[in-house]
């Protein structure tokens, strides 16, 4: 069996094998995220996405979209 399952990103539907399990071979571990973006993020996993896993890249849009609203702010 296979713990590192293919699933697909609820945000975008793009496949992506989720580590969660391993931290140090998560795909998270390729992003440097602030604590306060983490926040940002799990707050739109939590609500939208029951708490599921994002791929890199949703992770990486959804930093910027919170870097945005903060220049705003």
């Amino acid at each position: 069996m296979n713990k590192h399952a293919p699933d697909s990103c609820p945000r975008c539907g793009n496949i992506f094998t989720c580590k969660a399990n391993n931290a140090s071979r998560c795909d998270c571990q390729n992003t440097r995220l602030t604590f306060d973006e983490t926040q940002y993020i799990r707050e739109i996993t939590v609500w939208d996405f029951d708490g599921a896993c994002l791929c890199l890249s949703c992770l990486k849009e959804l930093q910027q979209e919170y870097q945005a609203k903060q220049l705003l702010a």
